[in-house]
């Protein structure tokens, strides 16, 4: 078995890998204060206005999670590694809180099942670039991608912090389609982009037309959801008619959740993008695959494509077993999303590639990282040390692409998916473990037990089904004795 220390890390992404995006690629016609009432225009008035205090000694960066999404946390280790000095703003029982790649920790107070967290980002934000001056913020779950590009344009936030918000996450103008999966795909309509049919889901007589227009199977989306949570495949009629009539004949307690819900958003100062929703997609058959990248001002850095060879849950679910692959069209549409959206910071989009032809379509966007982002160096794409180069203003080296083919097992979702999965014998496996981060795998473990247990197995097949694969990865002596390259972006 192999870790991805062991491996040859390839050096920073050239600048001008991937096709810039047509000019005209998305029009422009409303400005920023016709879509956000209030905004002024973030310039260098407002940099000023802003009265920002003495620069940091080096980049910092301020990740901020509102969901607890397995994974999301290893873009920070990413980035540390590069020489970034990062921070977390999270609820104290996140796994993002428990990585030792992040030097501080600005808590906020739990949800508890209403979201009443995001009540305090704003404050907690105000404070955290007076005390400790990052040079951006950047999300790490979809709830905080639309709360942070909310904020950008809330003028009732303070100059500075909208000012870096908006340095951090690019063009206001292109916040709604990144929040919003109806406005994604509606913006995606307007380019030259493979991408299946679309449209909002309003009734049950509406969809049914559709789905006879379309044909079966069909996809539900619920606006704001991930890793599986809120899509449906119906594959007739009346799984469709059962599907969406249950969304609309909600039982009363969650429709007081929702209430409560809606009302605590738009406290927290949620507004780029609707609260709740629905929207209906043609099925496109084929592999999920999805390209993950850093962008400054619409201009793509550095990216790195994969498919999923596994997923969880199945068909809809988030990655488990990735393999990385080189696809121009997925690169073109990336960045010709990216540049229409005027795209700061780490976003992903994912596709549907045909078995049979190889065409990729663009099925929905990820405006944060995704739990392979950091996999990038690991195939000459390294998307952490290009992002650290632009923000440092260090040169980016000619890439050196690595020749592999293994796929890479993500860590502990593998191990959640089946923990007797034949990837994790195999011994052309890539095992992602954070081994030089022994708090993370200690509250991945905590997981898997819970897991494990929920699931009735016995504490026997436990311990030596997961615990030692898991724990086997973490001694050195385990490995290859190949000598660990890293590539050198300190700032």
């Amino acid at each position: 078995m192999t870790t991805i220390d062991e491996l040859l890390l390839g050096n920073h992404l050239p600048r001008d890998r991937l096709t810039v995006a047509k000019d005209d690629a998305l029009a422009r016609s409303a400005t920023a204060d016709d879509q956000f009432p209030g905004l002024a225009r973030l310039g260098v008035e407002s940099a000023q206005q802003a009265d920002f205090p003495s620069t940091a000694p080096r980049v910092r960066l301020l990740f901020v999670a509102l969901s607890n999404d397995l994974g999301s946390e290893r873009i920070i280790s990413g980035m540390a590694r590069c020489g970034v000095e990062c921070a977390v703003m999270s609820p104290s029982n996140y796994f993002c809180a428990k990585t030792g790649s992040a030097k501080r920790h600005f808590s906020i107070p739990d949800h508890h099942g209403v979201w009443l967290g995001t009540l305090f980002v704003r404050h907690r934000l105000e404070d955290a670039i007076r005390e400790w001056l990052p040079r951006l913020i950047l999300p790490l779950d979809d709830i905080s991608a639309w709360l942070l590009r909310s904020l950008a344009v809330d003028p009732m936030v303070s100059p500075a912090l909208r000012y870096l918000l908006v340095e951090s996450l690019g063009a206001p103008e292109g916040y709604s389609a990144a929040v919003s999966r109806q406005a994604f795909m509606d913006a995606a309509a307007q380019l030259d982009v493979n991408k299946p049919e679309h449209r909002e889901d309003i009734d049950v007589e509406t969809a049914l037309a559709t789905a006879d227009s379309w044909g079966y199977p069909i996809v539900i989306k619920d606006e704001h959801t991930c890793g599986g949570k809120g899509v449906v495949i119906a594959r007739d009629a009346v799984e469709l008619e059962a599907k969406v009539s249950s969304r609309a004949a909600a039982a009363w307690p969650r429709r007081l959740k929702l209430l409560a819900k809606k009302s605590l958003f738009y406290l927290a100062g949620f507004g780029a993008g609707p609260v709740s929703g629905s929207m209906l997609q043609s099925f496109v058959p084929g592999v999920p695959a999805f390209c993950t990248l850093a962008a400054w001002k619409g201009r793509v850095i550095a990216s790195v494509c994969f498919i999923a060879e596994q997923t969880h849950p199945a068909l809809s679910g988030a990655s488990t077993i990735v393999r990385h692959i080189e696809n121009e069209e997925m690169d073109r549409a990336s960045a010709t999303m990216t540049a229409a959206l005027g795209c700061s910071g780490f976003v992903s989009y994912d596709f549907m590639l045909d078995r049979e032809t190889g065409r990729a379509a663009l099925i929905e966007m990820n405006p944060r990282s995704v739990s392979s982002t950091h996999l990038g160096a690991v195939f000459g794409r390294d998307i952490c040390g290009a992002f650290a180069a632009e923000l440092s203003g260090a040169p980016l080296p000619a890439a050196q692409p690595v020749q592999m083919t293994a796929a890479v097992a993500l860590f502990p979702k593998e191990l959640e998916r089946d923990p007797n999965s034949p990837y994790l014998q195999s011994p052309h496996i890539i095992h992602d473990v954070p081994k030089d981060d022994p708090a993370l795998v200690e509250a991945y473990l905590r997981l898997l037990t819970a897991c494990i247990l929920q699931r009735r197995t016995t504490l026997h097949v436990w311990r030596h089904g997961i615990c030692q694969r898991a724990r086997i990865d973490l001694v050195a002596n385990s490995f290859p004795t190949q000598k660990a390259t890293t590539p050198n972006c300190s700032l």
